[in-house]
């Protein structure tokens, strides 16, 4: 919640037509910074956020908010008078920047619809424990791919790794994954079960240090998989493992609520 407000500060900076933060407003006149007003209603504004986020209100709370707000139309008006906001890509970024807000938004907007309980981490977690006795899962492998679009391309890139190359560096180059690619390739540990077929049953079969020889297919792609380590598998306690399996589920919900809206949307190409 804190990054959205972040990037608000930018919206709202940009949609003023003087630069300034536009708020509701109203109220007293508290202060004013080079001719601009910084209202009581612009103050409670600003508080009403925090306190919805968790904040007490108190006056050490308004007394830093109202540092903060002096900055920011300090900050605005210095902006408005060097043209920075228009300078070279910043007005694109600053419209970046509210398409993301927006998206977060809209995501906010989903999990108060879709909430993420306690019990959906339970259940997630008795299921971890369900799959640590399945025999296939007595090992966890810490794992890194490059996602191709053509078989041609996933055999390109393996011929390069037998002639050491780097698989880190053709996954951030060559990727179609780009959250793994970004990171090398690198897709964390998981257990075989956790995996989609047929990786889930070509890395049981795979030692450490090792790569895929051919690509795999997937409905996603042809996959170069590595093996980056191997560890018999222990499964943590729950108040060990709940944050990250939370954490799973937010993803996971998140790409859920992409899905549904995906399916209610109509895309057309001009002329076809």
């Amino acid at each position: 919640m804190k990054s959205i407000n972040k990037i608000l500060i930018i919206i709202l900076m940009s949609l003023a037509s003087h630069f300034a933060i536009a708020q509701s407003g109203g109220g007293t006149v508290l202060v004013v910074v080079n001719g601009a007003k910084i209202t009581s209603g612009q103050l409670n504004d600003w508080v009403n956020v925090a306190v919805s986020e968790g904040a007490k209100d108190s006056p050490e709370l308004r007394q830093t908010i109202m540092n903060d707000l002096i900055l920011r139309e300090a900050v605005a008006q210095d902006a408005k008078k060097t043209g920075l906001l228009t300078t070279g890509n910043n007005a694109f970024k600053i419209k970046l920047a509210e398409q993301n807000a927006v998206l977060e938004l809209w995501f906010a907007q989903y999990f108060k619809a879709h909430p993420l309980s306690e019990a959906d981490v339970k259940a997630e977690y008795e299921k971890q424990v369900a799959l640590s006795k399945e025999p296939q899962n007595t090992k966890e492998y810490k794992l890194s791919q490059i996602v191709t679009n053509s078989e041609a391309d996933a055999n390109q890139i393996i011929a390069q790794l037998n002639k050491g190359a780097s698989f880190a560096t053709l996954a951030q180059e060559k990727s179609l994954d780009k959250t793994s690619g970004a990171r090398g390739g690198v897709m964390g540990w998981a257990l075989p079960s956790q995996l989609v077929p047929p990786i889930n049953s070509v890395v049981p079969n795979m030692t450490k240090g090792q790569f895929t020889v051919k690509p795999i297919q997937t409905d996603n792609g042809w996959h170069i998989v590595m093996v980056d380590d191997v560890k018999p598998f222990v499964l943590p306690s729950f108040d060990e493992a709940k944050a990250g399996i939370a954490q799973a589920l937010v993803q996971q919900k998140r790409q859920e609520a992409v899905t549904a809206l995906m399916k209610t949307i109509k895309i057309s190409q001009p002329g076809k």
